[in-house]
């Protein structure tokens, strides 16, 4: 065993030792636990529901069809400024169950292949490279959210994408990782296919996107989506008849790439004069959203709604327009995030503002966990919230003390304090966020290039590495990035880069590494002279 695994253990026993009483299995004296489900939907962006998260509605709001999370967010709290952790998907799913920033556990992009040369994916004519990171991914050897809820006496399930590990070891497969189910979670971060006659993918034998263990299903109509959403009901089922609380992992595979018509839903776009791509898309946010209104059945039907939490939240910002294949590569014509500058990969704000909402499946005023853990209906918030957060959070409702070692562990802040009050000191406005992604995610577009970013209130820092250049907007007057402010607000930017330097330092974040010298470049230059 590892001195890290020795270390986990050891860590882990002390959380259950903080939080255990005599004949009481790790749970607080007098609590009852809630079921929390985190439903976790893949590259959905900020504009892509009719859930309005901007100040106003959009168009955008009105084209796509979500009243599953309409009714959501009608019975919970909506947060504007929430963030993923990463603009792509792995660092921000391990930002969750590690409850640390991705520049901290160097699993700063997504993986795949335990090769970082396979990973790469500059040219030779690209001035900076990927710095040696953690391209194995999340692997057993951390103290993992669940494993502490599994202390706490949680049945632990993870549904859909799981792409926590590389291919070929062990945290390519959730069960290694402190999940009791895994149905068809594995390495890849994408389905061959959504289709059942295409076998998931499992129609190219040894396929790397091949969905597991979905055999059952290869004969009937059901689109991942929906095939995924009947076996999360089964698995939630099978906990309440062991009588255990229970928290999932509800991580669709869909709206990620590729995109294929959920034929549900699909012609009545078609039949609307939508274009065949976005009809497309727009069919796979539907079969997203009946997903969360058939769990939310399935609640009632066992009886437990009133006991179960939802947390909704989306991996990363949602896809740009040419990397939906709707405008050329390369153009400034990224406008399905609008007002959000960009998508999925990039630095700007539509490359990890995401949608959050958190509401109880069913509101009763006079149930004790609602009570304790109460949650104004309709209302929406404005503290910016980043994807690390969740592990405490998710900590807390199940009934963990502060002071426990893993609450100690952890770059996130609870932000369960704000769905009472809709404020909480320390919880966001007076802490920066950071992002540091040291790749170039492969597309060519706005913010597609190697960079750290802080956001600190309204303001907003980037540096990109490529050109060593600094960018800073004010988010509340220009949410859509597009007025530079470096050279106007030099004082501003100088205190920001100040703030990114000492945070990169304290996490040990890796910067990328120069093809000419084959070093690490580094740190952002901080000077009077920045532009």
């Amino acid at each position: 065993m590892t001195g890290k695994n020795w270390i986990s253990l050891l860590l882990l026993g002390l959380v259950i030792a903080c939080n255990t009483q005599p004949g009481q299995d790790g749970r607080q004296a007098g609590s009852e636990q809630p079921n929390i489900i985190l439903f976790l939907v893949d590259d959905l962006g900020w504009q892509d529901t009719s859930v309005p998260f901007h100040k106003e509605q959009t168009p955008f709001n009105e084209f796509y069809q979500t009243p599953n999370m309409e009714r959501l967010a009608g019975q919970g709290m909506l947060f504007t400024n929430a963030y993923s952790a990463s603009p792509v998907c792995t660092p921000t799913r391990s930002s969750i169950i590690t409850g640390k920033n991705p520049a901290r556990t160097n699993i700063t992009d997504w993986t795949l292949h335990n090769d970082p040369e396979r990973m790469e994916r500059t040219g030779q004519d690209y001035p900076v490279k990927s710095p040696d990171w953690a391209v194995e991914g999340v692997q057993p050897d951390s103290m993992l959210l669940t494993e502490v809820l599994k202390a706490q006496g949680y049945r632990t399930i993870h549904v859909g994408k799981a792409h926590f590990g590389a291919l070929r070891t062990p945290g390519a497969d959730p069960t290694n990782l402190g999940f009791d189910v895994n149905i068809a979670g594995h390495a890849a971060g994408a389905p061959g296919s959504y289709w059942p006659e295409d076998n998931y993918g499992n129609e190219e034998p040894g396929s790397a996107w091949a969905v597991p263990r979905m055999e059952d299903y290869y004969d009937s109509e059901a689109n991942l989506t929906e095939a995924l959403t009947i076996e999360a009901n089964k698995a939630i089922d099978n906990a309440v008849e062991a009588n255990k609380p229970f928290y999932m992992n509800m991580a669709h595979y869909t709206v990620h790439a590729p995109i294929m018509a959920d034929r549900r839903y699909y012609e009545d776009y078609l039949e609307a004069g939508v274009d065949s791509v976005e009809a497309k898309y727009a069919s796979m946010v539907e079969g997203m959203d009946s997903s969360l209104g058939s769990i939310w059945q399935n609640l009632k039907e066992e009886d437990i709604a009133e006991n179960t939490i939802i947390l909704f939240m989306s991996d990363n910002g949602g896809l740009s327009a040419h990397t939906r294949g709707t405008t050329p590569m390369g153009t400034g014509l990224n406008t399905h995030n609008k007002p959000l500058r960009s998508g999925k990969g990039s630095a700007y704000e539509g490359g990890i503002r995401v949608p959050m909402i958190a509401a109880w499946a069913e509101r009763a005023e006079d149930h004790p966990l609602q009570s304790r853990f109460e949650i104004q209906p309709g209302s929406r918030n404005e503290t910016p919230i980043i994807s690390e957060d969740f592990y405490p959070a998710i900590l807390e409702l199940a009934g963990l003390d502060s002071g426990s070692a893993a609450f100690q562990s952890t770059d996130g802040r609870s932000f369960i304090p704000l769905l009472r009050s809709g404020k909480a000191p320390g919880t966001g406005e007076d802490r920066a966020l950071a992002w540091h992604y040291p790749h170039k995610w492969g597309p060519s577009g706005p913010g597609y290039e190697p960079f750290t970013a802080i956001r600190d209130g309204q303001w907003k820092l980037i540096y990109f590495y490529k050109d060593q250049e600094w960018e800073l907007y004010n988010l509340e007057e220009d949410i859509g990035e597009a007025n530079n402010l470096i050279e106007e607000e030099k004082k501003v930017a100088m205190q920001l880069a100040e703030q990114m330097r000492a945070w990169m330092q304290e996490v040990g974040a890796q910067t990328p590494v120069s093809r000419e010298t084959g070093d690490q470049v580094a740190l952002p230059k901080i000077s009077r002279e920045m532009r």
